[in-house]
Parts: C-alpha cells; sequence; structure tokens
C-alpha cells in the first residue's frame, strides 16, 4: 500500500495518460526511436519557450503597471508549476513510450520474445 496514493487513483490516471499518449503517438506515425527523441526535444523546446514567455510578461507588467506586479507574479508561479510539472509527466511518458514500444518492440511482442 502506498500511503501517498492508498486507493491507486493517481497511478490509474497516469496509466490512462500514458495509454492515450501511447494511442496519439501511434495514430500520428511515431513509431521510430529518433521520431520519439524528437518529440522529447520538442516538449523541452515548448517548456523553454513558455517559460521565455511569462519571464518576458512579468518584465512588461512590471513595466507598465507595477502596482499589480504581486498578483503578476503569484499568477506567474502557478503557470510556471504547471509547466513543470505537464513537462515532467511528459518527459516521463515519452520516456516510458520509447523504452517499452520502440526499444523493447511493443508491449505486444515482448511476451512472444520472452517464450523464443
Amino acid at each position: 500500500m502506498n500511503f501517498n496514493d492508498p486507493f491507486g487513483r493517481s497511478a490509474q490516471q497516469q496509466e490512462r495518460n500514458y495509454a492515450a499518449l501511447r494511442t496519439a503517438l501511434q495514430n500520428a506515425g511515431i513509431t521510430t526511436a529518433e521520431a520519439t527523441r524528437q518529440c522529447l526535444h520538442n516538449v523541452k523546446r515548448n517548456a523553454v519557450m513558455m517559460v521565455c514567455l511569462v519571464i518576458a510578461s512579468i518584465a512588461l507588467a512590471a513595466w507598465l503597471f507595477p502596482q499589480g506586479l504581486a498578483i503578476v507574479l503569484v499568477c506567474a508561479i502557478v503557470i510556471l508549476a504547471w509547466v513543470a510539472a505537464t513537462t515532467v509527466n511528459g518527459r516521463r511518458h515519452l520516456e516510458r513510450y520509447l523504452r517499452e514500444e520502440i526499444e523493447a518492440g511493443g508491449a505486444a511482442a515482448a511476451p512472444e520474445d520472452d517464450a523464443a
């Protein structure tokens, strides 16, 4: 029993998220290691761009409306936390897809390889 997730709800949600990502990647034709690594690179690039946009918006808000900077900073922290969480989860799911589906030959092929 995991005390952080006693009923397994978070683990089940993560499994559903991974299954949805796996299906979307397969439907998009991302079935090679190189294409998956490119997706990993794109996730990182998008996160960096989002951080840059948030920093630019903070600077712009500080310049245009310095009295509201506290509110802008709070919103920016929330947005940055969301970007970090989604980036970490996305990368984790992509790395799992790369490890289980691409490098291992897919979930259906794994039991056949063990039997041989």
